[in-house]
């Protein structure tokens, strides 16, 4: 078991991993999205495929998840017209009440350094959040989130 996967598990008492991803869904996903997934992502999801806890919530999406909510946050005419672009970001977790996490994506398709960055849906805010997945579990998972 990885530390990360240790981490959320002794962290959050309801955490369900989903079983890891295999390298050619990690590919396609990358392929689909013009992007490198960041090594520490890549390597939670090859051994475990998502992760939901503190309720419910996605605190690290599937493969699939990533995939399809990037690609429809890119795509959607509405967002495009109530938000900036998300060309720029890599969403991969939310919080069970509409904000998001993503990673920062250079023009090239690769991951501007490790920080995590929380999307706030009512205010298209885009705030800084945590340095890597380690600090974002640990400020994810805290008591003191939600106050």
């Amino acid at each position: 078991m990885t530390s990360l996967k240790k981490n959320i598990a002794s962290l959050a008492g309801d955490a369900e991993f989903g079983v890891g991803a295999d390298q050619v869904r990690l590919a396609a996903a990358e392929t689909k999205l013009g992007i490198i997934i960041p090594s520490g992502l890549r390597d939670f999801l090859k051994e475990a495929d998502g992760v939901r806890a503190d309720h419910g919530a996605g605190v690290i999406w599937p493969i699939a998840r990533i995939v399809s909510e990037n690609l429809a946050f890119r795509s959607d005419s509405d967002f495009r017209e109530l938000y900036m672009p998300f060309d720029d970001l890599l969403f991969f977790a939310d919080d069970g009440g509409g904000d998001q996490f993503a990673f920062a994506i250079h023009a090239d398709g690769r991951i501007h350094k490790n920080d995590i960055f929380r999307w706030e849906h009512e205010s298209d805010g885009r705030v800084w959040f945590a340095a890597g997945l380690s600090d974002y579990a640990a400020r994810r998972l805290s008591e003191s989130y939600y106050k």
